[in-house]
């Protein structure tokens, strides 16, 4: 490594910029005018472009992945046998460039459920709720990780 992780040097919280969005909605093949050009995004009344509905997904890529570790470490999960399994959005009103969310992380439920192919697994459910400066919540975010009992034999 050259130098700290851009997780250390970056501005605390997730900055909303326009290039960003413009990328991200470009990632997904979503042309929408509203995440790309300020001025049809002004023309609808809104004070910038908006952020598509899973942009706030990058803050991942502003937090420390050994703190994250850290926290799942505590939970005694085998993380050969971790899936993603789901993350749900609940908006109070869009988000938009220009912006700097906080993701604070909220309620943390662990619970497990037999599988139907054998197995008990592990469920973790990680709410978060993004704030912006004024402290007002904008978002809510639940990750839902399962971990599986193991291989599963056919």
């Amino acid at each position: 490594m050259f130098g700290p992780p851009v997780a250390l040097i970056s501005p605390e919280g997730l900055p909303v910029e326009r290039g960003k969005i413009h990328e991200f909605a470009s990632s997904i093949y979503d042309d929408d005018p509203l995440y790309h050009d300020e001025a049809a995004a002004k023309a609808a009344g809104l004070p910038s472009v908006v952020a598509p509905t899973t942009f706030t997904s990058t803050h991942a890529l502003f937090s420390d992945p050994m703190a994250e570790m850290s926290e799942l470490g505590d939970l005694d999960l085998n993380m050969m046998f971790v899936l993603h399994g789901g993350q749900e959005y609940e908006f109070e009103r869009p988000i938009f460039a220009g912006e700097v969310l906080k993701a604070n992380k909220g309620e943390m439920k662990v619970y497990t459920k037999q599988g139907s192919r054998g197995g008990l697994m592990k469920f973790v459910e990680i709410q978060s709720n993004f704030t912006d400066e004024k402290g007002e919540v904008v978002l809510r975010m639940k990750s839902t990780l399962i971990q599986t009992s193991g291989v599963v034999a056919k």
